[in-house]
């Protein structure tokens, strides 16, 4: 029995009908990761994270080196700038190269300390008990700042009248 194109085709759509919804449902439902290949995502994406963390711990530590180093170099321009203080030889010879003959002993240089950044930080609770605690109380008032201060209120002479706004945006 010898079959035509037509049923060779049928038989084709027919298989391609059963297996096409069968290979799906089993390629659901085989084809998910293995509990380790999870623990290996998983354990990925907190090392990336880690990774990140550490990187802008590091950028910040390494901005503050490049500060500090920047500040020491500065201080060693400032020192370089402020000159060199001569001994007591080469100043008696360029005194005597100006012809006095009583050199004036060179001035003594006095290295500067080191700038050390001072990191710490006072907390000030905000409190109204802290607000009223003046540590450098006036011994007594500003009588003059007071007197000033009560006839702000009153018209002075020859200070005009400030403008009415409102009137001003009326007319316009």
């Amino acid at each position: 029995m010898a079959l035509s194109l037509f049923q060779w085709i049928g038989i084709g759509l027919f298989i391609a009908l059963v297996l096409i919804p069968s290979v799906r449902w089993f390629w659901r439902r085989f084809d998910m990761p293995s509990k380790f290949a999870i623990e290996t995502l998983r354990q990925q994406k907190k090392d990336a994270a880690e990774a990140r963390m550490w990187a802008t711990i590091e950028a910040k530590v390494q901005a503050e080196e490049d500060a500090r180093q920047e500040l020491e170099l500065k201080r060693k321009q400032n020192e370089e700038r402020s000159g060199k203080s001569l001994d007591a030889q080469q100043s008696a010879d360029v005194w005597n190269k100006l012809g006095i003959d009583s050199p004036i002993q060179p001035v003594e240089r006095n290295e500067a300390p080191p700038v050390v950044a001072d990191t710490k930080e006072e907390v000030i609770e905000l409190t109204l008990d802290n607000a009223l605690k003046i540590e450098n109380k006036p011994d007594a008032p500003d009588w003059e700042l007071v007197n000033k201060m009560s006839k702000l209120d009153k018209p002075v002479d020859g200070v005009p009248e400030a403008p009415d706004l409102d009137t001003l945006v009326e007319d316009d």
